[in-house]
């Protein structure tokens, strides 16, 4: 009897692991390239590892960027240079573990971004 439950049990639990691992069926494809927006949607950009990923990115005219700081250390996004309105997330490290800040982009060109905190964590934006 402690056999056949020890049997069940093990049937189950690599019944969950397979369900967990297996897709929804459904094939992934499509979308923009890594480090780019699909088009109308947020580009999306994680800080990590003290950097920006990724470090550069394409987006088009009226599109928005979202930056998500992924680690436990305070950071801040700020414009340093490039086509349109100056922006900065707020204080230098503010942006805590999970806090955003979102940038929509109006002009065309190269814009340079950096976190104050960590002079060697910079960004480039390019709006087509």
């Amino acid at each position: 009897m402690k056999l056949r439950l020890l049997i069940v049990c093990l049937v189950l639990a690599f019944g969950a692991i397979a369900a967990g691992c297996g897709g929804d069926g459904e094939e992934s494809g499509g979308g923009a390239p890594a480090g780019e927006s699909s088009g109308g949607g947020p580009g999306e950009v994680s800080m990590k590892g003290l950097a920006f990923e990724p470090a550069d990115i394409t987006v088009k005219v009226g599109d928005t960027i979202t930056w998500t700081n992924d680690e436990a250390v305070g950071h801040d996004v700020t414009k340093e240079g490039g086509p349109g309105p100056e922006f900065s997330s707020g204080d230098p490290g503010a942006m805590q573990e999970g806090d955003t800040f979102e940038q929509t982009f109006e002009q065309p060109g190269t814009i340079e971004y950096v976190c104050t905190v960590h002079s060697n964590m910079t960004g480039t934006v390019n709006v087509e």
